[in-house]
């Protein structure tokens, strides 16, 4: 995960609470295991081997047979981190998409959705897409000079990067869904999205 996004993790509600619990949860079974006769650095691995087998329970994407992950998934932005940047090249896709969804928030955006290779099981993707739905204040944002509205706005008036699209209501978002949901492969055959939870 890259070293931006711990930080922003860092500074999350949400993050703080889970950190707090997984802390309370390894002291309640250190203690216990300590209590039992093991030694500290025994107590310490049989924590880590509990954790561990949590996280392995944790359910990943599913990918049909082609590759493809199933209809709608709506993922944390850590998830999205933990489940597809399983490479060097993904990572490196990743950072584009951590600037994203910076951008996203910044804005108060109201869904940011990802499509491309990216969300496949190929381990080189060639390509990340990304469709934010702007929000309804986004045009005064603009005119009030927000940074991270004008730096958007920039990006798709200059299409640069051309991965990234703008909808601009509900409507404008499910055409760029339904656009994005079809394979380009003869049949035209569906294929799944990921939304990220901002």
């Amino acid at each position: 995960m890259p070293g931006s996004q711990h930080k922003d993790l860092r500074e999350d509600d949400r993050f703080l609470d889970l950190q707090a619990t997984f802390e309370e949860a390894a002291e309640l079974l250190f203690g216990k295991f300590l209590f039992h006769g093991l030694e500290p650095e025994a107590a310490t691995k049989a924590v880590c081997y509990r954790v561990k087998k949590v996280l392995d329970c944790v359910p990943g994407p599913i990918f049909d047979d082609a590759g493809y992950i199933t209809p709608m998934q709506v993922y944390t932005e850590a998830e999205v981190a933990c489940w597809f940047g399983f490479t060097d090249h993904r990572e490196r896709l990743l950072q584009r998409i951590d600037e994203w969804i910076r951008l996203a928030r910044a804005v108060r955006a109201r869904r940011l959705l990802l499509d491309g290779s990216f969300v496949t099981q190929k381990k080189v993707p060639g390509d990340v897409d990304a469709v934010v739905l702007l929000p309804n204040d986004f045009r005064d944002r603009l005119r009030a000079s927000d940074p991270a509205a004008v730096k958007l706005h920039d990006m798709f008036r200059r299409r640069e990067p051309k991965e990234l699209f703008a909808a601009e209501d509900e409507e404008d978002w499910w055409q760029w869904f339904g656009f994005f949901s079809r394979t380009r492969e003869a049949s035209g055959r569906y294929k799944g999205l990921i939304e990220v939870a901002l």
